[in-house]
């Protein structure tokens, strides 16, 4: 009995040892050396694309923070609580450079990740920006069109658009070259596929003359050719659209 006085101030000098070496979820973060980003999708949810600000949000967050610059998340409900609080929010969801300002300091970040989504025609107009909490300054803009017809094509889109947020001009440079690339070849392969389904079509005609010659092997052999060209020019024309829908 008269040891447990020393026994406790033993045990609390080593919870408060152990708690000094163990790493705050603050202190990881600043060891990490990334910028950290609020991801804002600003606005009302466009009807015909339900989820779009969720599944935009959560993969913007996501890529920007699989990089080796930043550290996201998205913090749209807790932005609109404050404007809302503040009797600042618009329709639009648009905030000015002292908004964005007062936003950085209130969320203790060093970017905003803006990003609206208007209704054009049966289209959606997506517009991110990478904003400086500090100076209001654009870093960097991307926009895009799509249908958002779909959480697939939904992710997609926030991917790119986050990948494009990231990338460094030479990278950009980079991946652009690719795409033309990739969209050159997907062309010759279409005209090369258009070419191999012409030839199948005129072995075709010659299958139909040469049974009308009573020449059966030449027939056989006109649609052997025949055969082979279909094949290949559907599995050609197949292949560069599939170019054109991934690249």
């Amino acid at each position: 009995m008269k040891n447990r006085p020393m026994l406790f101030l033993i045990v609390l000098f080593s919870a408060a040892t152990i708690a000094q070496e163990l790493p705050s979820l603050e202190s990881t973060t600043s060891a990490q050396g990334k910028q950290t980003v609020a991801v804002y999708m600003a606005g009302e949810e466009p009807a015909g694309a339900q989820g779009v600000h969720n599944i935009m949000g959560g993969e913007l967050a996501r890529i920007l923070s699989e990089s080796a610059r930043y550290l996201a998340v998205d913090r749209t409900e807790a932005i609109l609580e404050q404007l809302a609080r503040e009797h600042i929010y618009q329709r639009s969801g648009a905030v000015d450079d002292e908004q964005i300002k007062a936003l950085g300091q209130q969320l203790g970040v060093q970017y905003l990740c803006i990003s609206d989504i208007n209704a054009v025609g049966r289209r959606f107009y997506l517009d991110t920006r990478l904003v400086d909490v500090v100076t209001a300054e654009i870093i960097r803009s991307v926009t895009a069109t799509s249908r958002l017809n779909n959480a697939n094509e939904m992710t997609r889109v926030a991917r790119n658009i986050a990948l494009e947020l990231i990338e460094t001009e030479r990278t950009r440079e980079q991946r652009a070259r690719r795409k033309k690339i990739f969209r050159y070849t997907a062309i010759g392969l279409d005209i090369l596929g258009a070419g191999a389904l012409v030839y199948g079509y005129i072995e075709n005609n010659n299958v139909v003359k040469q049974i009308a010659n009573d020449d059966g092997p030449e027939a056989d052999r006109a649609a052997t050719r025949r055969n082979a060209a279909y094949i290949t020019g559907g599995a050609l024309i197949a292949t560069g659209v599939s170019f054109h829908i991934l690249f």
